[in-house]
Parts: C-alpha cells; sequence; structure tokens
C-alpha cells in the first residue's frame, strides 16, 4: 500500500518527503556506471555504494518528491557540462537524486540511503551499467530488468502528463529553470573520483 516515506541528509539539515511510495511508484535499481560511482566518491559516501560499486537508486516522479526543511540547502553538480544534473545537500555532502537538465522529462533517480526504512520501495529489480561494475566480491555478471525499468519510466511519464504533473519537481522552477545553478566539477576533483 502506497505511503508517505521520509528521508533526511546525514546531518539532518535537510529533509523531504517521497509521496505514495511502493514498488509500483517507481524503479528499485542498482547502477554500476563509473559516473555514478565517482559521483558518491566525490560526496564521500563511497561506503554506501553495493557490492561492485553500485548506487542504488529509486526512480521517481519528480512530482512526489518534496522537500519539507532546508530547501536552500539544495546544491547541484554536473560531471560534465552536459552531464546528468546530481543534486546534493550543501551541509554534507549528501546526495539527494539524479536528473536530466530539464524538468520535460519527468524523472528523478533518489539516493536510498536517505531513507531510514526503504522497505516500502520493495525489492531492486533492475540492475545496469553491470559491465563497468568492480572486479570484487558481490559484484553482479550481468544487467537485469531494463526493460521493465524502461516501460515503467514510459508508463509514469505519460500519466504524469495527462494529469499535468509532469513538470513539477523540486529542483526546477516553474519556468523550467534548477532552483540553483549547476557548477561543474573540478577537473583535479573529477580525476581523483574517478580514479579511487
Amino acid at each position: 500500500m502506497p505511503r508517505d516515506l521520509a528521508f533526511s541528509c546525514r546531518c539532518g539539515s535537510l529533509a523531504g518527503v517521497l509521496h505514495d511510495a511502493s514498488p509500483r511508484s517507481g524503479c528499485h535499481l542498482i547502477c554500476y556506471c563509473a559516473d555514478c560511482r565517482a559521483f558518491a566518491r566525490h560526496m564521500g559516501v563511497a561506503d554506501r555504494l553495493t557490492p561492485g560499486g553500485g548506487s542504488q537508486l529509486f526512480q521517481a516522479l519528480p512530482a512526489k518528491i518534496g522537500i519539507t526543511k532546508g530547501a536552500e540547502l539544495v546544491a547541484c553538480l554536473r560531471l560534465s557540462p552536459k552531464g546528468l544534473h546530481r543534486w546534493y545537500a550543501a551541509c554534507c555532502n549528501t546526495p539527494l537524486a539524479n536528473t536530466v537538465g530539464t524538468p520535460k522529462v519527468p524523472l528523478a533517480g533518489l539516493w536510498v540511503p536517505l531513507f531510514a526504512d526503504p522497505a516500502a520501495l520493495g525489492p531492486v529489480v533492475t540492475l545496469g551499467f553491470t559491465k563497468m561494475a568492480l572486479k570484487e566480491p558481490g559484484a553482479p555478471k550481468k544487467d537485469r530488468g531494463l526493460v521493465r525499468m524502461l516501460g515503467g519510466l514510459l508508463m509514469r511519464s505519460a500519466a504524469s502528463y495527462a494529469d499535468g504533473t509532469a513538470r513539477i519537481s523540486p529542483f526546477f522552477t516553474a519556468d523550467g529553470t534548477p532552483v540553483v545553478a549547476p557548477k561543474v566539477i573540478d577537473p583535479a576533483a573529477k580525476a581523483a573520483a574517478y580514479a579511487a
């Protein structure tokens, strides 16, 4: 049964809620791409990666995400000038979510460790970019659930456009401008994040 699921950054200065959280309201996945792993390292949360260096995310509609405390602490980083918008809490560098650079695509990959009790999100159903996983015990050997992920994304997006909520997001203003200007990572910091 869907329910509102609270989340917060590591220091508690930023908090929010994912409304109507359930396994059907999004896609619980682990991404093993080098970019997500580098971002986690740069933010100092590499200890929250899964075996193989995966980032546990929940793809949700941005309109379902509310920032209830510390909205002024939302910050944004890009790993390249055209990379994903990677939102985080500036107070303690806790990752929040990944989005593309426009609210026209109603998708936010929420950082699952934000939730004290993520059980309402259901089990992980998708593994992506496993060819980039670190070669270590527990690392997956192949992708799974990608068709399910894509199908769910298309259905949720269509529904959000139909009900007029597609462009509602805590990360973009009504005219589609990011709530804070994204910064591109410093080249030296980027090199360190990928090499770690």
